[in-house]
């Protein structure tokens, strides 16, 4: 920890108007606000998005600036058909005008009704908290989908047959279809509109379409589809062209039995395909091609079979050079025939697509058999392998994926025929077409979950590129950041964000290798780690909407979505979860909340209300006689198999909690009589709860007839504030005593881990949730890192079927909002809460995530000598609200940056409110010479940056509080004066070099400091 001298007495700093300045008795300050710039623009929560069908897309922007204090007072808003027009301020499509609010998220375009397939520019400027308006943001774009069915202009679905055989039928080879079509004239901008169903592959002129792989997402075909949107410009030529699509059949025509149903879902086709391209000339006219009867189609292709849980069949001797291209003699195709489609309304995909992230080499190669290789990538993965190979045509060669070896060194897929009926597991077979120079091809239909890859039939020992990894994921951005004095937590984090991109892939799964299904408990479990870490705000939209869709008219909500009827009641898999699933069908509660507190998004409440309401009507017809809930599947996975507590307490528990969200919700919508009906049937279930399994005597929560202490039983009370408030202190010691009896290890289920943790902390007990976080006997995560593992499992012990799973991934959620502290105090991140907890193991730990006003940020750090220092950013337009843990200290003994207004002490925390910026605070005996002011980047004198890094010195906190020292100036002249009288004083003691000398004192002759006093 460093330590300065104290600061002078005069150099005492006021916010005001955005400027850092002295009072005004004191010289001027040399620290001038810098700008405050509007950026990130962003429609419907992506920059830039090509083909929304939103016919009011809601507009997003944040705000940087080097200054604190920064708050968007109005905004105004242009749109214009053109970015000159911006620039030349007219804004004809809609031009906001000034209006008066800080919210810079989720504003709806208000203007007159858009074009299908238009693009639109616009632009922002805010105004600040002295009413300052900033300069235009630079202009950004989006561009319109398709609004209806005339947009399409006659597009048809069309495929190589009816489209709805039976799945019992022959498995046809994929099907191609092409057409020639020529431009119209010269290409200035081209669209292709396309939904290949269930995935498709599109070429033009003989170029793949766009980047992103397994388009489109899967739904529930019946009420949506969805279609992707390209921009082909570069592809296409003036004069003749050609478009071809492969059709692989995902989700949508799965033909092998399985455990959920899939070949017998309602939508179940063929694959078919519609698409719409418009080709835009410089004069402003258009020529479309469309889908129909003129395609022509073959499956005489080179892949022969694809299945999403088999895998691909590939012939590359049927390759059909040129097929996507002009002049390709297709006599032999066949006319396309028109199909039914797939029944659903269809929209443009509105969550980021799924593309492959990275390609990984193996780290290790063996041959367990004679010819036989295993390639070992090191890392559990989401994707599929590419091959690389030479070798005689008519080769064969198979690729089996697994994510364990058996004690052969060979792949092996525990219980999979439990599952599925298959004709092989998780494999690929290719067939070399003989080409000269190599072959190299990965499967384009399915993908699957691995570590291993068990390779047969190879024409010559390999080397370790032969087979590398091609890791997939829906593409969102990363923004969340994790680090700490523990090795182990890291890797914890580490495995936890793998676990949870291995697994979302269009819909949250379970696991990439048995399932791929979007169980709703995996989903809400791990959606608040999910949004810390990655950007999801699309994501979780999108799962939202699947969600509606499979909710019946009676509320009724299935396990897995979409789902093809599967887990509904009186449908198969209604018994195998004990249907209804409250912890699971939560997911249609937890994801708008957590939109709401985590991005402001009232919206999402709005939308989701009445399902939310029509469902929890559901649940209670299934109160029984005496007000509980006892379906559902209870505590999963807790150590030792089914818990004996079974699911009647955490049913019920989650039945108040769906009971008391209602209740706020109303209010925040404006709904008092329904909330005030909520808020009494909360409290209805809260007595039956506690009159049912509170035992006041012995201060915990047991389920009758079970005398085994359960964790889980005590942890939901605890977390859903059900605990009458004097029997908290001793449900909360006896959990204790459970965890520390065991040997500090958890007993729950994926349940009960969500909210053990948070608990733990919340209660006093942080450094028994540390230990816990960090066990390294079974059970605990650590246990897994020992195993080997680089992912989460799907159960504690070792033996277990999946090694790919990310519901007990909720230790994430802890990490950033407790152990580093960073929460929403208001929603949206209006006001930061930063409050970490901090365990006596742990010597540091920092996070930071990316919020919808910009990064949140805490770091924390204590040296042995019993001083510890935070750190904590809050982003422009946003306030803070900052916990400094006292540690046994006092409140005089934190030493906190200028402008932190001291707000006083609760529960062992000196708290303080602040403005935007970068904030430190440092907890001592000693707090006199300690220099707390964060360093800005650089030194900046009045209006002018000098580009001189603002750094710590000698005598004082850094340059800028040298060259604010005690002086006497009273206009420009000494002000430069005295700022190189510094800088040499800087440069003699060797902090600055010449250049920088120079430079200062170029900054401060061109600076508007002094002039006109």
């Amino acid at each position: 920890m460093s330590r300065r001298r104290p600061l002078l007495t005069t150099l005492v700093l006021v916010l005001t108007s955005g400027l850092l300045a002295a009072p005004a008795s004191a010289p001027p300050a040399a620290a001038a606000a810098a700008e405050v710039s509007v950026t990130d623009l962003r429609v419907q929560d992506a920059p830039r998005p090509l083909g929304t069908d939103a016919a009011r897309p809601r507009l997003s922007w944040r705000l940087e600036s080097q200054r604190r204090g920064v708050l968007q007072t109005a905004y105004q808003i242009q749109v214009a058909a053109s970015a000159a027009a911006l620039r030349d301020g007219e804004a004809e499509v809609w031009d906001s005008g000034r209006v008066a609010t800080g919210a810079s998220a989720h504003i709806p375009y208000a203007g007159p009704a858009l074009e299908p397939g238009t693009r639109y520019h616009w632009r922002v400027r805010v105004w600040d908290e002295a009413g300052t308006p900033t300069r235009w943001s630079s202009p950004s774009w989006w561009e319109t989908g398709l609004f209806d069915e005339a947009d399409w202009h006659g597009a048809a679905w069309i495929g190589r047959g009816p489209g709805r055989e039976e799945p019992e039928g022959e498995h046809p080879p994929a099907p191609r279809l092409r057409h020639e079509f020529d431009s119209g004239g010269p290409v200035a901008r081209a669209r292709l509109y396309l939904s290949g169903l269930g995935y498709s592959v599109a070429h033009i002129n003989g170029e793949r379409v766009g980047g992103s792989v397994l388009d489109p997402g899967h739904t529930d075909y019946s009420d949506t589809a969805f279609y992707t949107v390209h921009d082909v410009t570069e592809l296409l030529d003036e004069g003749p062209n050609a478009i071809g699509v492969e059709l692989g059949r995902g989700f949508y025509g799965i033909s092998t039995d399985n455990s959920w149903n899939w070949s017998t879902a309602p939508w179940w086709s063929d694959p078919e395909l519609r698409a719409l391209l418009v080709v835009t000339h410089p004069d402003g006219s258009t020529t479309t091609v469309v889908s129909d009867e003129r395609w022509r189609t073959s499956d005489d292709g080179p892949t022969r079979y694809d299945e999403v849980f088999v895998g691909e069949t590939y012939d590359a001797r049927l390759e059909q050079p040129g097929w996507s291209e002009p002049g390709y003699d297709d006599a032999g195709w066949e006319p396309a025939e028109p199909s039914g489609g797939p029944g659903g309304v269809l929209r443009a995909q509105p969550s980021e697509p799924v593309r492959v992230t990275e390609t990984i080499t193996p780290v290790a190669v063996t041959e367990p058999e004679p010819g036989v290789y295993v390639f070992d990538l090191g890392v559990q993965i989401a994707g599929w392998a590419r091959l690389s190979v030479a070798g005689p045509a008519g080769t064969e060669v198979s690729m089996r994926y697994g994510e364990r070896l058996d004690g052969d060194g060979l792949v092996t897929i525990p219980q999979y025929d439990d599952f599925h009926d298959v004709p092989r597991a998780q494999t690929d077979v290719y067939t070399l077409g003989g080409h000269a120079g190599g072959e190299v091809w990965e499967p384009s239909y399915t993908y699957k979950g691995f570590r291993f890859v068990e390779v047969r039939g190879l024409p010559a020992p390999p080397e370790a590129a032969t087979v590398q990894g091609r890791r997939i994921h829906s593409d969102f951005a990363s923004v969340g950041h994790f680090d700490s004095g523990s090795q182990l937590l890291d890797t914890i984090r580490g495995n936890t964000r793998r676990a949870l991109l291995n697994n979302h892939q269009h819909i949250p799964t379970d696991t990439p290798v048995y399932e791929k299904a979007g169980w709703t408990g995996d989903a809400q479990l791990t959606s608040t780690t999910a949004s810390y870490e990655f950007d999801m705000s699309r994501f979780h939209r999108r799962y939202l909407d699947d969600i509606t869709d499979s909710q019946l008219a009676s509320g009724e909500l299935p396990t897995i979505v979409p789902t093809p009827g599967w887990s509904y009641e009186g449908q198969p898999g209604w018994p195998a979860v004990h249907g209804p699933t409250p912890a699971w069908d939560m997911a249609l509660f937890v994801l708008p909340r957590n939109l709401y507190e985590m991005e402001g998004d009232v919206r999402a409440l709005e939308r989701h209300y009445d399902g939310m309401r029509r469902y929890f009507s559901w649940l209670e017809s299934r109160v029984d006689a005496e007000g509980l809930y006892p379906v559902g599947l209870g505590d999963w996975l807790a150590p030792g198999g089914d818990p004996p507590e079974g699911p009647v307490l955490s049913s019920t528990a989650h039945a108040y909690l769906m009971a008391t969200w209602l209740a706020e919700t109303a209010e925040i919508l404006g709904d008092p009589e329904r909330a005030e009906a909520y808020q009494a049937r909360a409290g209805e279930i809260r007595a039956t709860f506690n009159g049912a399994f509170l035992d006041e005597e012995a201060g915990l929560y047991r389920t009758p007839g079970v005398d085994e202490y359960r964790q889980t039983s005590n942890i939901l009370p605890l977390a859903f504030g059900l605990v009458p408030d004097e029997h908290v202190d001793a449900v909360v010691a006896n959990l204790v005593a459970d965890i520390q009896g065991r040997g500090d290890r958890l007993d729950t289920g994926v349940v009960g881990t969500r909210y053990l943790l948070p608990v733990l902390t919340r209660h006093g007990h942080i450094d028994t949730a540390y230990a816990v976080a960090t066990q390294t006997e079974e059970p605990s995560w650590g246990y897994w890192i020992e195993l080997g593992n680089s992912s989460l499992q799907e159960h504690w012990e070792a033996d277990t079927r999946s090694l790919n799973h990310h519901f007990f991934g909720s230790i994430g959620h802890w990490m950033f909002a407790d152990l580093a502290g960073i929460t929403p105090a208001e929603p949206g991140y209006a006001a930061v809460r930063i409050r970490p907890h901090i365990p006596t193991g742990l010597d540091h730990a920092e996070a930071a995530t990316e919020t919808v006003r910009g990064e949140v940020a805490s770091r924390w750090r204590r040296d042995g000598e019993g001083e510890f220092e935070l750190e904590a950013t809050v982003p422009p337009n946003a306030t803070g609200e900052i916990h400094v843990p006292l540690l046994g200290r006092t409140a005089e003994q934190v030493a906190a940056s200028p402008q932190a207004e001291f707000a006083g002490v609760r529960e062992g925390y000196a708290v303080y409110r602040v403005g935007s910026g970068t904030w430190r605070f440092v907890v001592a005996e000693d707090t006199g010479d300690i220099c707390v002011d964060p360093q800005a980047p650089t030194v900046m004198l009045g209006d002018v940056d000098s580009g001189v890094a603002d750094r710590t010195v000698a005598g004082s906190c850094t340059i800028n509080h040298r060259i604010l020292d005690e002086a006497d100036w009273s206009g420009h002249g000494p002000f430069v004066r005295h700022v190189t009288e510094v800088a040499r004083s800087l440069r003699s003691d060797g902090v600055i070099d010449g250049r920088e000398y120079t430079a200062l004192v170029g900054a401060a002759a061109r600076s508007d400091i002094g002039r006109g006093t």
